[in-house]
């Protein structure tokens, strides 16, 4: 089996994915120690000696993507989780701003406590471990490797204008509720592969952003299966 990485989103550190990759063996890469995307993407790519599956969450996905087109040797398959293949142009740069100001001024467990975990639908009593939980990881990344993702979300060239075809296997999961990067995105990047019967793109009902939290054995389902039909040569 070719070796698997994780990458994270925007805050995030392993303990995002953990349950998901629960008796997998994944070595999980932080993002934010590059200065730029280009610089990021390569050092990651460094890590693989191999041709590797990476999986990436939301930036991670992202990243994952620009890996895959910078490195294309270095991709095995990818596996993209509540991701897309804008360009950063095309996203809200005011709330990138927003956002940067506030971790600034009242530190990053504001910003969790009083942006992100609004945005991915945590409002209730039963969610406050969740939201404890990346406000903890979100104090670990700190401000240094925040203010980096931020630029690497800003500086993305995007795969769909002009169109960037994807050569290796892909499997996309999408949140049923999730509004930053909805079940339509997930379509967007599966399109991109060719040939395109080497892509399956999956909606996860009722699920929002932060899936592999909070409903992490349905998406370790459909990544074993995956991880399975990539060793038995079936895409």
């Amino acid at each position: 089996m070719a070796p698997l990485f994780a990458l994270p989103g925007t805050l995030l550190d392993g303990s995002s994915l953990a349950a998901m990759l629960t008796g997998l063996s994944a070595k999980t890469l932080l993002l934010g120690d590059g200065a730029d995307l280009d610089d990021e993407v390569d050092r990651l790519a460094s890590h693989a000696i191999l041709p590797s599956v990476w999986l990436g969450h939301s930036l991670g996905g992202i990243v994952a993507l620009h890996l895959a087109t910078r490195h294309p040797d270095k991709v095995a398959a990818l596996v993209l989780l509540g991701s897309n293949a804008r360009a950063g142009c095309e996203t809200r740069e005011d709330r990138r701003i927003a956002q940067w100001a506030l971790a600034q001024l009242d530190g990053l467990t504001a910003l969790v406590r009083d942006d992100l975990a609004p945005a991915y639908g945590l409002a209730t009593s039963a969610d406050s471990a969740i939201t404890a939980s990346l406000c903890a990881q979100a104090e670990g990344i700190g401000l240094v490797r925040f203010e980096r993702q931020l630029g690497y979300a800003r500086a993305r060239p995007g795969l769909l204008s002009p169109r960037q075809p994807l050569v290796c296997p892909l499997l996309v999961l999408s949140g049923e509720l999730d509004t930053l990067c909805p079940p339509p995105h997930g379509d967007e990047i599966a399109s991109l592969v060719q040939p395109s019967g080497r892509a399956e793109h999956h909606i996860l009902g009722g699920a929002g952003h932060l899936f592999p939290m909070q409903q992490p054995d349905l998406a370790a389902r459909h990544l074993r299966h995956f991880l399975t039909s990539l060793e038995q040569g079936a895409v």
